[in-house]
């Protein structure tokens, strides 16, 4: 689940005639890019788009440089000390100190995984075109992968097929994350192996259109729905071994489609949760501020606050939700609440947050209501040092509920199946690896045993 709720940092580096630097974040790990000469300024966030971001006004007087974009609230004053730019940034309430250093170029990641053209296999377009229980028309698009080898006599043949669901939060077809691709990877991955897939782009993303104010879990499950039932027929497609997969959310999403259609021939859940959605979410602050490194002593104030806010009636004014943190924050330092991320501008957030109707269906969200309906073979994935979908409840529990799923905890995988250090979803950029090769090898092996 993308849905964290972390500050988004972006990159800036600096210049005078025509020098590039860069600088790190120290408190989100992301790297800033800045390019100036006499008479441009360009600001950069390369960790996160190729696109440089607007700058509203800039200047670089007496080796003094600020500039200012509006856009996204970010402030920026730095001084020049030998060869380096010093001094700090702030965006909304977050404030920062950083350091630039003078480097050749932009900042570039690197995704040794993703795949180029030319594939080795064919793909085509799939649509769906559908009205939702809600009465929206939705239109659908993504791409299906297939190995290329005909049958004979010009008859097509058909291949398992896994159709891919996005984590929370609206992605593309690649459910594309700071230059990761994690389902292109994948995708490329079956098929080279002799399995179709089907990856689409999420409703009001890329080439599919729908309406997302009243969307939440259950009706993105219709969209899945939708997409799976446009490969029936499909030539390239084996519908005795169909099956659909998802990530995150999307790991929430292929039982609960898989429990009320009979024609899903397997399921594959790739940190897809086992217990509700308050508790996920309970787990998730709980390992992502200890995997930052908080004090056992102020996690736990993190934690009783955070249950006693969720605790809350829905519809709680902001008023109570400052009372509840003012009660745990009272006797702490200024620098303490920051690290516990409860300082000034958090009960709005939070009070925003918990009244959106996709988080008020996701609080609510309880797998027990589907899992036990799913029939076929299930596959489930976590990572070890998953901090977003924990391993050990999450598994646990799915395998409570669905007794013939086989459940593997994978060591040293995060919430994106990487090989990781903490498993803190700031290391996700600065981490070349998109998708752990053992992680794959599993699902293709799964899917090729599901015959």
């Amino acid at each position: 689940m993308k849905r964290i709720f972390l500050l988004t940092i972006l990159c800036l580096g600096l210049t005078a005639q025509a020098q590039w630097y860069s600088g790190t974040s120290q408190k989100t790990g992301l790297v800033l890019c800045l390019h100036l000469t006499d008479s441009t300024a360009d600001l950069y966030s390369p960790m996160q788009t190729a696109d440089p971001i607007p700058i509203s006004k800039w200047s670089l007087v007496d080796g003094r440089l600020t500039l200012e974009c509006k856009s996204i609230g970010l402030m920026m004053e730095l001084t020049q000390r030998g060869s380096t730019l010093s001094g700090h940034w702030k965006q909304g309430l977050f404030k920062e100190d950083i350091t630039f250093l003078p480097t050749d170029t932009l900042f570039s990641l690197q995704r040794p995984q993703t795949p180029q053209p030319p594939y080795p296999y064919d793909e085509e377009t799939v649509t769906a075109d559908y009205t939702d229980s809600q009465g929206n028309r939705v239109h659908l698009e993504g791409t299906l992968t297939y190995p290329r080898n005909p049958g004979a006599g010009g008859v097509s043949r058909q291949y398992p097929c896994l159709v891919l669901v996005s984590g929370s939060g609206q992605q593309n077809r690649d459910e594309e994350i700071m230059q990761h691709k994690p389902f292109l990877v994948l995708a490329d991955y079956l098929t080279r192996r002799g399995i179709a897939v089907l990856r689409y782009d999420d409703r009001n993303m890329g080439a599919s259109t729908g309406p997302l104010d009243s969307a939440d879990t259950r009706l993105f499950a219709e969209d899945a729905e939708a997409m799976f039932r446009a490969l029936k027929g499909n030539p390239h497609v084996d519908p005795a071994r169909l099956g659909i997969g998802g990530h995150s959310e999307g790991g929430a999403i292929a039982p609960m489609v898989a429990a009320r259609n009979k024609e899903v021939k397997f399921v594959v859940m790739l940190a897809g949760q086992g217990c509700t959605g308050r508790d996920v979410l309970l787990q998730q602050n709980e390992a992502i501020y200890r995997a930052n490194g908080l004090s056992e002593r102020l996690l736990a104030v993190r934690m009783a606050c955070m249950h006693d806010l969720f605790a809350l009636p829905a519809g709680s004014s902001q008023k109570n939700h400052k009372a509840v943190i003012s009660r745990y924050t009272k006797d702490l330092s200024k620098a303490e609440i920051d690290s516990i991320g409860l300082g000034r501008g958090t009960a709005a957030a939070f009070k925003e947050q918990m009244e959106s109707r996709w988080m008020q269906a996701f609080l609510a969200l309880d797998p027990a209501d589907y899992l036990s309906k799913v029939k076929c073979p299930v596959l489930a994935l976590n990572g070890s040092k998953d901090c977003q979908v924990l391993a050990h409840p999450n598994l646990d529990r799915i395998k409570t509920l669905c007794p013939q799923a086989d459940c593997r905890e994978l060591p040293d995988l995060n919430h994106l199946f990487q090989h990781c250090t903490t498993g803190s979803p700031d290391e996700y950029t600065l981490i070349e690896e998109t998708f752990a090769p053992e992680a794959m090898q599993l699902i293709a092996d799964f899917i090729h045993g599901t015959k």
